[in-house]
């Protein structure tokens, strides 16, 4: 007998033999998935089943925003570095209103609500709207949505980077701290100024890549130039290397937020005006150029692909700058 159709989710019923059987199908992350029961001796008993299971079809009509991010992240994480897996598990603790709605049901407004929740700067809000778009995409590339509403969310304006060096005394302070204490966060705050790694670089830097006797490392992240060159150490930081990555990177055993944490706690315990992460960074660029190291070779050490980047990673005092000029009288 010809099957009844019914209503999409509702399942449908059909003459099997002397009996009745009902079916409800769902096409589950782009597979088709059914359940079914025979044995009804009258159709009001199918279409009881039918209706008893309605979630097991419901569930298939699209997946929700959380199941969408479980597959998503299954396929994307081998890809990129530890420290953006967790930044992308951090947007869906924070996408707790969204997660159980179906994905082809969300729009702008709820990607843009959740993001407005969030820290006001731009950077941050990127990271979640980047999160939402690879996810749109891979829910269209598998046929659970037909447009992609997080390309349409506004981000505030790009903030110009206020970033405030460590000085020399505030260097100092840290170095006295470590000699102390020999606390990991001081030891990473030294190696990030003394190399100028990024976070992402030394919480992820695996310690066979670590080549202490030849004075330096592999491990760097973002451009192909960061990725494939040598970042260099100087004698003077390599105990604290030997220390603090080998024979396991104890950074690497930290969440962001938990290193972030602890390097607040070190400032303050060190006597040193708190600084970011990537000021530390910062430091290094601004350290090279105070000491007169040539451009050319401080984008080299920096990693960077052209000296317009390292330009604003170099913060040299208006006081500097005076005593130089007065050099030319």
């Amino acid at each position: 007998m010809k099957t009844k159709q019914r209503g999409n989710g509702q399942g449908t019923v059909y003459k099997d033999g002397k009996y009745w059987r009902a079916q409800v199908t769902r096409y589950e992350f782009g597979e088709r998935a059914t359940k079914s029961k025979s044995g009804f001796l009258t159709k009001t008993d199918a279409l009881r089943w039918c209706a008893l299971n309605a979630d097991f079809a419901d569930a298939g009509v699209c997946p929700t925003f959380e199941r969408v991010f479980t597959e998503w992240s299954a396929a994307h994480y081998p890809t990129i570095s530890l420290g953006k897996q967790r930044q992308y598990d951090r947007v869906l603790e924070c996408s707790s209103r969204i997660a159980k709605r179906k994905f082809n049901e969300l729009t702008v407004r709820h990607f843009q609500a959740v993001i407005n929740e969030q820290h006001p700067t731009y950077s941050v809000r990127k990271i979640f709207k980047n999160v939402y778009n690879m996810m749109s995409i891979y829910a269209i590339r598998n046929g659970w949505a037909t447009v992609n509403y997080a390309e349409l969310v506004e981000l505030p304006p790009m903030e110009k980077p206020n970033k405030r060096p460590f000085t020399a005394d505030e260097v100092n302070r840290v170095w006295k701290y470590w000699e102390q204490t020999h606390n990991m966060y001081a030891g990473a705050c030294l190696i990030m100024i003394y190399t100028g790694m990024r976070w992402g670089e030394i919480s992820t830097i695996r310690p066979e890549n670590i080549h202490l006797d030849d004075g330096y490392l592999i491990g760097g992240i973002k451009t192909e130039l960061g990725k494939t060159g040598e970042i260099l150490l100087i004698e003077r930081i390599r105990p604290i290397v030997r220390e603090v990555m080998l024979p396991v990177n104890r950074v690497a055993k930290l969440s962001s937020e938990g290193f972030r944490k602890g390097y607040n706690a070190m400032q303050e315990a060190a006597g040193v005006e708190r600084h970011t992460v990537h000021e530390c960074r910062h430091t290094t660029a601004t350290m090279l150029a105070l000491e007169g190291v040539q451009p050319a070779i401080i984008s080299e050490i920096m990693r960077h692909t052209s000296y317009t980047q390292t330009m604003e990673y170099t913060h040299v005092s208006r006081d500097v700058k005076l005593a130089e000029l007065a050099k030319i009288v």
